[in-house]
């Protein structure tokens, strides 16, 4: 018989899970400490104190054991970088071959255990005529070559805890990216949750002219990691449902998109985002819209396609024996008035190493279903009890 007694454990027990829940780390999670520097040993006849348009900040995340290295270059392509090396090892980069787009121009002391880029190679803007909200190889697309974009830095902020730089294009295109030291939600929506091993990249289309009568937005990302390529040898795409909405309200998926390494051995690459864009500045379930990615696929002649972004400024001609795959993720639900409606589209991704942080209930969502399951059972228990002593006094009472 399920009593008052049992329905106070379940309650403290619940309770008692809360708390652990909220305190907890993933035990092989490392706290960091960070480090950054903007162009790091550049001459000034390349790299102006006052200039804003040459920029590679490289971040060092110390652990007791090692470090992370995380390069956001964008002097060409946008590139972010994720390299584990030991803790000493230091990244010099080759100024004049590496603004010459030369291959191996960037090198570290020690070879790195492993590297994973991200390139945001090219965006996209399509007609979406039949209102699916996703780019297909039929759509007419208009193409913007992020080499070609004129970068400027507007924000660049650092210490031991976090890192964050701003960059936009004629406040078209804004790029926002953040480092952490420690495992935590991000301030913004869609509160993406982070660890010590990764690194966020928020994008916003704010105010881009229309090139077409039912324009939509989407951007090309190649990623590049130092396993061979081999046949049978791919990026996977995989879709987490989370515990609940608490910090992303509506949104109950979570894609990750895993090196082999990563979805074989947990020690490979991943960019992980949660499917879903906002429409407006102030983001929240009502400007909300989703996203739609293709599978990845392999890239021919990586070398060639990747002259401009650090991944050949690191690898050279390398690249052509290594796995380079790429993917396309489009914004848009059909029936959302595309991107004209509101004229403003965001993505949100993170880019890291290891296995991506996984989703606990925290403190307060078990609370809350604590209570919500325990004062019902106290009601019906007492109300029970109520009936039953009820019944007891009214046979008790009656004489025959």
């Amino acid at each position: 018989m399920f009593t008052f007694a049992n329905s106070a454990f379940l309650f403290v027990s619940l309770l008692g899970i809360a708390s652990i829940s909220h305190g907890q780390q993933d035990p092989v999670e490392l706290e960091r400490k960070l480090s950054a520097q903007l162009n790091p040993d550049c001459p000034e006849a390349i790299c102006s104190p006052s200039g804003t348009d040459v920029t590679v900040i490289h971040i060092r995340a110390e652990s007791a054991v090692d470090t992370i290295h995380y390069v956001w270059d964008f002097t060409g392509k946008p590139t972010i970088m994720v390299a584990l090396t030991g803790k000493d090892a230091i990244m010099k980069i080759k100024w004049e071959s590496f603004m010459n787009e030369d291959g191996q121009s960037v090198t570290f002391s020690e070879q790195p255990r492993y590297t994973f880029m991200t390139v945001i190679n090219r965006i996209f803007q399509f007609d979406d005529i039949g209102d699916k909200g996703s780019l297909n190889q039929n759509s007419t697309v208009f193409v913007y070559d992020p080499h070609d974009f004129r970068w400027n830095r507007t924000l660049y902020w650092h210490n031991e805890k976090d890192v964050l730089a701003a960059f936009n294009v004629n406040n078209d295109f804004i790029f926002k990216l953040n480092a952490f030291s420690i495992r935590n939600h991000g301030m913004d929506y869609p509160h993406l949750l982070h660890s010590s091993n990764s690194t966020q990249v928020d994008i916003v289309f704010n105010n881009v002219s229309s090139k077409f009568s039912h324009p939509r937005f989407a951007i090309e990302l190649l990623f590049v990691v130092s396993e061979q390529a081999v046949i049978g040898s791919d990026f996977q795409v995989t879709k987490r449902k989370s515990l609940d909405d608490e910090h992303t309200p509506g949104i109950f998926e979570i894609i990750d998109v895993l090196s082999p390494g990563a979805f074989k051995f947990s020690t490979g690459g991943y960019i992980e985002y949660r499917p879903v864009s906002y429409t407006h500045p102030e983001r929240d379930v009502s400007t909300s819209t989703d996203t739609h990615q293709s599978e990845p696929k392999s890239i021919e002649n990586p070398a060639s396609v990747l002259q401009s972004t650090l991944a050949f400024a690191f690898h050279g001609q390398r690249l052509d024996s290594l796995l380079v795959q790429g993917m396309n993720i489009s914004f848009g639900l059909s029936g959302d008035g595309f991107y004209s409606k509101t004229n403003y589209t965001t993505m949100t991704f993170q880019v890291g190493f290891g296995q991506p942080p996984i989703e606990q209930l925290s403190a307060f969502v078990l609370i809350v279903a604590g209570i919500g399951i325990g004062v019902p059972l106290t009601l019906l228990i007492f109300g029970g009890l109520y009936v039953c002593i009820r019944k007891v006094r009214n046979s008790s009472g009656t004489r025959v």
